[in-house]
């Protein structure tokens, strides 16, 4: 019985590190697809960051000349004639 379980342990210690080499693969595969991904990841967010900044600076443009429309028709209404029946009333 002793040299059954001594066969067996020297089985398994031959066969340990075949599977050490196994799962050191696997994580190795598995650490390299969350560094991909992680990379894609990052990738992705500089480009949505990038767009919004630019997206951003754009609507800041059109307030500015939104405001500055805005401003220039209230100064046009307020020279308009505000008599019913002026000749220069347009």
């Amino acid at each position: 019985m002793k040299k059954i379980v001594e066969q067996l342990l020297e089985c398994l210690l031959a066969l340990l590190p075949f599977f050490k080499k196994k799962n050191a693969k696997e994580v190795k595969e598995f650490s390299d697809l969350i560094t991909g991904q992680y990379e894609f990841l990052v990738t992705q967010l500089e480009k949505v960051l990038k767009d919004y900044f630019e997206l951003s600076a754009r609507v800041k443009e059109m307030h500015t000349e939104m405001f500055a429309l805005k401003e220039q028709l209230a100064r046009s209404l307020s020279e308009q004639c505000t008599v019913h029946k002026c000749l220069s009333r347009q």
